[in-house]
């Protein structure tokens, strides 16, 4: 227990518990004394253990998310997730900025993946790295699937680790992409906070 996120404060919640009840012991208290003092000791535990979880909640990864600046306005995405896929034999390695596990439907929109290839074999590594990528965007469950036009793509330039979220940022560069009712849609920069997923 001791070696949890919550150690420090538990361990001393159960100290003072320990301490106070032996301070009612041997003050003489009566059981109904000694067990009002527990119930009020482990009321104040809840307390505080609750309040720790949620100090630690605010610190836990957050799920990333893409921010675009679009005409016309695309919502943020409620996730972002980036995976390095390292091929080996000399080929470049793959990675993906995707919205959503791409092994099952979007479950919520916009659904936004970026693909490209890159010669990083670590995510650190892709820190100041601008990678030029093939980028897909669904606004909504019934909305066209846009993508960038063949031979053309979208810069991805990569920042600085957030080692607390385990997470990376990035820009994303202006682009234009085609839906599939032929409707352009501008693509005038964006943001990206994205989890990562390295070794999985």
């Amino acid at each position: 227990m001791c070696g949890s996120a919550l150690a420090p404060l538990t361990c001393r919640v159960v100290v003072a518990i320990a301490l106070s009840l032996t301070i009612s012991v041997f003050n003489g208290c009566s059981k109904e004394e000694v067990k009002q003092a527990l119930d009020e000791a482990t009321a104040k535990t809840k307390q505080l253990t609750e309040s720790a979880v949620e100090a630690v909640a605010e610190r836990l990864p957050e799920n990333g998310n893409i921010q675009l600046k679009t005409n016309p306005p695309t919502e943020p995405s409620k996730q972002a997730d980036l995976e390095l896929i390292v091929i080996g034999d000399g080929r470049p390695n793959v990675v993906q900025i995707m919205t959503y596990d791409t092994s099952t439907s979007p479950r919520s929109y916009p659904a936004i993946l970026l693909h490209g290839t890159t010669d990083a074999s670590t995510i650190s590594s892709l820190a100041g790295k601008t990678i030029q990528c093939d980028m897909y965007l669904s606004s909504a469950s019934s909305a066209p699937i846009a993508m960038t036009k063949p031979g053309k793509s979208v810069s991805v330039t990569f920042g600085p680790l957030v080692p607390e979220d385990n997470a990376i940022r990035g820009t994303l560069g202006m682009a234009s992409l085609i839906g599939s009712d032929d409707q352009a849609i501008t693509i005038l920069g964006g943001e990206i906070l994205a989890v990562t997923r390295e070794g999985e």
